[in-house]
C-alpha cells in the first residue's frame, strides 16, 4: 500500500498536481447514524447549555446523554461573554464522557480561539479577564504552556464525517485542494509559532477556513460553483459552516443543501435564536429548535 501511495503522489508531482495531499488522507468511516452541530458559544453558558439540551446532547447539568452521537462544535466558544472557563471545562469533559458512552464530540477552532492563540484579545470581556485570575493568568493559560492553550493547540480546523465537512468559516477551492488533514497539519504547525508570528501565516489569513464567508454570504448564482469545487476536492457532499451570524435565528441552507449556516447567535451579545443541524445516516438533514421544534431542511 505504501507503495502505491508513493507512487500515486509523484506521478501527480510530475504532472504539477497540487492536490496531492487528497491522496495521503485516511478514507472516511462509516457515518455515524446521528450527528450534532452547534455553532458559535461566544462565552455564554446558560445559552449554549440551552441549545445542547434541546439538541439531547447534555442533561441540565452539561453531562453527556447523546448516547453514540457525534457532536461537532465549530469554533468560537470564546469572547463577547464572561463563561469561557466553563464551556471549555465542559467541551473537555464531554469528550471523555461521550466516548466512554460510544459517542464522540469534535471541537474545532474559530477564527477567535486563533486569535486569542495570537493575543489578540479585541473582544475579550473585563469579565473573561476577571474568570481567569487577571490579565497575566489568562495569557499563561492561553500559551503552549498553559493547560487550556496546550489543549486547544492540538485541535484541528476541520473534520469530515460521514459526507459532511464541518468548519468555522469556510474552505475555498484553494484550501480544500489540500484535504482535511492536511490542512490541520498546516494550522498546528502554525499555532507552534510566537503569538505576533501566528496572522502571519497563509493558514489563518482573510480567505482562510477559519475566515471564509462566502459560502454564507456571495450570490448564490456563483458561490455554489465554487462551492462545488471545494466539496469535490474534499470528496464531501456538503459543507457545514458556522462564523456569520443569522440575525434570523434559523440556520441557512444554501446551494441546494450543499452548505448550511449555523451560526445563529446563539450568545446573548446577539441574541438571535437557539439551533442546532442534525444529520440522520448522513442523508436527512434537520435544524432543531426550541419547544421540540425541527424542520427537516
Amino acid at each position: 500500500m505504501k507503495q502505491i501511495v508513493a507512487l500515486v503522489l509523484g506521478v501527480a508531482a510530475l504532472l504539477g498536481c497540487s492536490h496531492v495531499a487528497d491522496a495521503r488522507e485516511v478514507p472516511s468511516k462509516p457515518a455515524p447514524a446521528r450527528v450534532v452541530a452547534v455553532g458559535d458559544f461566544h462565552s455564554d453558558y446558560p445559552s449554549t447549555l440551552k441549545v445542547l439540551m434541546l439538541a439531547n446532547i447534555t442533561d441540565k447539568n452539561g453531562d453527556w446523554v447523546g448516547g453514540s452521537t457525534t457532536f461537532v462544535q465549530t469554533g468560537d466558544v470564546v469572547d463577547r461573554g464572561p463563561d469561557t472557563i466553563k464551556l471549555y471545562d465542559m467541551m473537555r469533559r464531554l469528550q471523555k464522557q461521550a466516548k466512554e458512552a460510544g459517542g464522540r464530540v469534535v471541537p474545532l477552532l474559530g477564527n477567535h480561539e486563533v486569535m486569542n492563540m495570537a493575543n489578540d484579545l479585541r473582544y475579550v470581556t473585563p469579565e473573561d479577564f476577571a474568570s481567569f485570575g487577571g490579565d497575566e493568568q489568562r495569557a499563561h493559560e492561553w500559551s503552549a504552556k498553559g493547560e487550556l492553550g496546550s489543549w486547544l493547540r492540538g485541535l484541528g480546523i476541520t473534520t469530515k464525517v460521514g459526507g459532511t465537512v464541518f468548519v468555522h468559516g469556510g474552505i475555498h477551492p484553494s484550501w480544500a485542494r489540500h484535504g482535511v488533514r492536511k490542512l490541520n497539519e498546516m494550522a498546528r504547525a502554525a499555532l507552534t509559532l510566537p503569538p505576533d508570528q501566528i496572522h502571519r501565516q497563509a493558514i489563518f489569513d482573510g480567505k482562510s477556513p477559519i475566515w471564509y464567508r462566502g459560502y454564507a454570504s456571495n450570490p448564490e448564482a456563483t458561490e455554489c460553483a465554487v462551492l462545488e469545487q471545494a466539496l469535490n476536492y474534499l470528496g464531501a457532499k456538503r459543507m457545514v459552516v458556522g462564523h456569520t451570524p443569522q440575525q434570523s435565528g434559523k440556520i441557512l441552507k444554501r446551494c441546494g443543501g450543499k452548505v448550511f449556516v449555523i451560526d445563529v447567535g446563539i450568545s446573548r451579545y446577539y441574541g438571535f435564536g437557539y439551533a442546532a443541524l442534525e444529520i440522520l445516516n448522513d442523508e436527512t438533514v434537520n435544524a432543531l429548535y426550541p419547544d421540540n421544534g425541527h424542520d427537516e431542511l
